[in-house]
């Protein structure tokens, strides 16, 4: 079987190559163990436990969906209901609170996340979220930055 080079960065963005091969299945395989290390500094061989962490260098155009509250103690869609394929980025640019949601509707508690007028939250990389991000604020007008892709 030959080597088939896949290109990938590190931490650091540096590109490098790792050697794999087909397996029996015909999926590329790691011709070496390939580690990756956790928080404490201890490294362990790449399995389903230990995945090997990814960055997606491809990325894609981020879409807008700034906007602001249009009725106050109502939660509203963002992005117009579309699902965030990659992730998205939320910015308050408000003086109160706001709170969002990508698994149900957005309220001030709950399973909403708070952001704090002048805070930003993005998704962690890897992320996918699992449904359209809703919004809310306790008053009408409050202005928000936000970003999917």
């Amino acid at each position: 079987m030959s080597s088939n080079p896949v290109p990938l960065k590190d931490a650091n963005q540096s590109q490098f190559l790792v050697a794999t091969t087909p397996d029996a299945g015909g999926n590329l395989s790691f011709l070496r163990t390939v580690a990756s290390v956790d928080a404490n500094g201890v490294a362990s061989a790449t399995a389903a436990a230990h995945p090997l962490p990814v960055i997606n260098a491809a990325g894609a155009p981020a879409t807008d969906g700034s906007s602001s509250i249009t009725a106050g103690g109502a939660a509203q869609l963002v992005f117009g209901g579309t699902v965030p394929v990659n992730g998205y980025l939320i910015a308050n640019n408000s003086a109160s609170n706001l709170y969002f949601s990508d698994v149900g509707t957005a309220s001030s508690g709950g399973n909403s996340i708070p952001l704090s007028p002048g805070a930003v939250w993005s998704t962690p990389d890897g992320y996918k979220p699992p449904g359209p991000v809703s919004i809310f604020g306790a008053v009408s007008s409050q202005g928000f930055a936000a970003r999917r892709w």
